[in-house]
């Protein structure tokens, strides 16, 4: 016999509720904690996004700001996290724009790097941190030249790793425009990085 599920405990749920309420009427304590709640997921997105901690530090303190200056307009629909992160990407795809080619995206790992252009991921050693910090070098100029929607969407896809759905509800869009603009992404990135792959490939082969 299957253990009947544990009932939903709505006490975390009814707490935050009762702190965004706080805050909302400037309780400089219930923004505290919801600061403390918060901070290192929406943190974490904003590194993910942007790929330095400095600018990351700046986005996140950028969103509670902005959030806790519109708390009128969250109406309890959805989560507050969920809210958080919406207005974290807005603000991201904000600086994109306003960066332009001057962005710099993280350098990652070569599996990742090669994962998100639609490559193999068979290099040998020593050459594998050698490529790696090469093929971050052009992602990160291909990336720049990806349209901003791009970007955003593939950054989450393959950074924050989320689903469709989640994607379209950060960015405001269905979740088939999601998948939509994660696949013309890769299919841009694969190619402006094929000329480099093709050059790696033949310095591999023997």
């Amino acid at each position: 016999m299957e253990p009947l599920p544990k009932p939903f405990d709505a006490e975390p749920e009814r707490g935050e509720r009762l702190h965004v309420e706080r805050a909302r009427g400037g309780d400089r304590g219930a923004q505290e904690e919801l600061l403390r709640l918060h901070y290192a997921r929406i943190h974490a997105t904003a590194f993910k996004l942007l790929g330095n901690p400095e600018d990351a530090e700046d986005l996140a303190q950028e969103c509670f700001i902005k959030a806790f200056r519109s708390l009128a307009f969250y109406r309890g629909e959805g989560s507050f996290a969920g809210w958080l992160r919406r207005i974290l990407v807005h603000l991201a795809q904000d600086r994109f724009r306003a960066q332009g080619r001057r962005a710099e995206p993280a350098a990652l790992p070569l599996e990742i790097l090669r994962e998100l252009a639609g490559a193999s991921s068979d290099a040998r050693e020593p050459q594998r941190e050698l490529e790696g910090r090469e093929l971050a070098a052009h992602l990160d100029d291909a990336l720049r030249a990806l349209d901003v929607p791009l970007r955003t969407a593939l950054l989450l896809r393959t950074r924050e790793g989320l689903e469709y759905e989640e994607i379209a509800t950060l960015t405001g869009v269905t979740p088939a425009t999601a998948r939509t603009r994660v696949m013309k992404a890769r299919k841009v990135l694969a190619r402006l990085l094929a000329p480099y792959l093709a050059r790696s490939e033949e310095r591999r082969t023997p």
